[in-house]
C-alpha cells in the first residue's frame, strides 16, 4: 500500500501545463497518457518532460504537458494480460473512490475486485448483508480501459466549432470492470441530467446488464 499526495497544475504559459505532486501517482499518469497516446487518436497532451526528484522527502515528480486545442477507442484497449485490473503497466491502481490517498490491487479478476468492494460489508453484524450486496456485482463484466474521472471538468473543447480538443486528468486511468466508467462519470456533483444524457448512448449495454 502506497500513501500518495495531491497533484497541482500551474500554467507555464499558453500552450504548457506543468503538474506536480506525489510521484506515485504521477507516473500512473504518465503511463496512461503515453499507452493512449501510442494505441489510439483521443487527444490527450503531449508529455515534453518528466522530472522525479529523489532527493525529495515528499517524493513529488513534475510533469511538462503540452496543451491540445473517443471512448470508444479507449474502450477497445487492452492488455497481454487481459485478466488484471490495474494501472497500463499491470501494477496496482488508484481512485480515491477505492481509497482517498492509496494505491490498491492490481486485482486478478472482476470478481476479486468485486470481493474487495464489498469486503467492509462483512463486518455487518445482520446475517445475510454481504451475500446481498456481493450478488449485486455479477463477475460477467469485461475489463476495459478507462479514464475513470471522465467529466466535464477534464474534457477540452473548441467553443467556435464545438469539437473536443483534449481530454485531461489521466492519474486514475486503468483497466477496470466495464462498468467503473459510467458510475465514475456520475460520482458526486457531476451526475447532471444533461452530462447523463451525454454519456448514455456509449454506456446503454453496460448500464442493461447493470440492472439485471
Amino acid at each position: 500500500m502506497t500513501i500518495q499526495l495531491p497533484s497541482r497544475i500551474t500554467f507555464e504559459g499558453p500552450d504548457t501545463v506543468r503538474k506536480w505532486g506525489d510521484a506515485v501517482r504521477l507516473r500512473r499518469e504518465v503511463e496512461a497518457m503515453t499507452f493512449v497516446q501510442r494505441e489510439t487518436s483521443v487527444p490527450v497532451p503531449t508529455i515534453l518532460e518528466v522530472y522525479f526528484d529523489d532527493q525529495s522527502n515528499e517524493d513529488k515528480c513534475w510533469i511538462l504537458m503540452e496543451r491540445l486545442s473517443y471512448l470508444e477507442q479507449l474502450h477497445h484497449l487492452r492488455l497481454a494480460d487481459a485478466g488484471v485490473i490495474g494501472s497500463v503497466s499491470g501494477g496496482a491502481a488508484f481512485d480515491h473512490r477505492l481509497s482517498n490517498m492509496h494505491t490498491r490491487g492490481p486485482f486478478a479478476s472482476v470478481a476479486d475486485f468485486h470481493d474487495f468492494l464489498v469486503a467492509p460489508v462483512k463486518q455487518s453484524p445482520r446475517p445475510g448483508t454481504f451475500a446481498k450486496y456481493r450478488a449485486q456485482f455479477p463477475g460477467t463484466y469485461e475489463i476495459r480501459f478507462a479514464h475513470a474521472e471522465l467529466s466535464w471538468e477534464n474534457i477540452l473543447v473548441d467553443a467556435s466549432t464545438g469539437k473536443i480538443t483534449g481530454i485531461l486528468d489521466w492519474e486514475m486511468a486503468g483497466f477496470w470492470p466495464e462498468w467503473w466508467e459510467y458510475r465514475k462519470a456520475l460520482f458526486g456533483s457531476r451526475s447532471q441530467p444533461w452530462w447523463i444524457q451525454v454519456l448514455k448512448p456509449s454506456h446503454d449495454g453496460v448500464r442493461t446488464r447493470n440492472r439485471n
